[in-house]
């Protein structure tokens, strides 16, 4: 068996724990949290190989961590294995339309679950990572964390970069101010929905000159996306 490191995103502590002790058992580097919010910041820090992820977690739903992991560049190497303890619903279905490398049901079978591990971990992962991330005449350097519009450096703040990358990174898509808090802030209880706000009128202020700040959309009672196509 390959050896790994692993994040566990599960709310049930009991069920957490019996996942954690049987991969640590077999020498796996196990990781343990209990929401997306935690499990984004997680994976930022540690880069693990599988994710083990239930389809019910308190903040958002399993399956919208999983498309939101699926679709952005940062993560999508990752596998990731769903759980969930309504196996014979549409959860199954909903999980591997989403990406899922697998799903198994609840209560878990230790065996075959550790087999299904085993088996993710073998399939190839990609681990290439780009350099820089362009759209239109924005070029994101996600090494020198430099932003440069039609060639001229533009200064951002850490929390406007994150932004800017994420959404660029993610074009097309709409975030709610809810998913933007859980991946650009990693959950810091000390803001609020209105910040981003803030931090969106900030980034087109910054893009108006070269005229990118249409770019920066406001989609009306969902959220916010990055498109090329005003």
């Amino acid at each position: 068996m390959t050896l790994a490191s692993i994040l566990i995103v599960d709310p049930d502590i009991k069920s957490r724990s019996q996942i954690a002790y049987g991969l640590r058992e077999l020498g796996h580097d196990v990781s343990e949290t209990h929401d997306a919010g935690s499990a984004l910041a997680a994976v930022r820090v540690k880069k693990p190989d599988l994710m083990v992820c239930d389809c019910a977690l308190p903040d958002l739903a399993g399956v919208e961590l999983l498309s939101d992991v699926r679709g952005s560049d940062e993560f999508r190497a990752m596998r990731v294995l769903m759980t969930s303890d309504r196996s014979k619903s549409d959860d199954v279905v909903s999980a591997l339309k989403s990406g899922a490398d697998d799903f198994v049901g609840k209560p878990i079978n230790m065996q075959e679950f550790l087999a299904r591990v085993d088996a993710c971990l073998r399939r190839p992962a990609n681990h290439t990572e780009s350099r820089q991330v362009r759209a239109g005449a924005i070029t994101v350097d996600t090494v020198g964390h430099r932003v440069s519009v039609g060639g001229n450096f533009v200064s951002l703040a850490p929390r406007e970069y994150r932004l800017l990358l994420f959404l660029l990174s993610n074009q097309d898509r709409v975030y709610s101010r809810k998913q933007l808090l859980l991946h650009v802030w990693d959950k810091d209880s000390s803001v609020g929905p209105r910040t981003v706000d803030v931090h969106i009128r900030r980034l087109r202020s910054l893009l108006e000159p070269f005229e990118c700040d249409g770019y920066l959309q406001t989609v009306r009672g969902s959220g916010y996306r990055f498109s090329l196509t005003v």
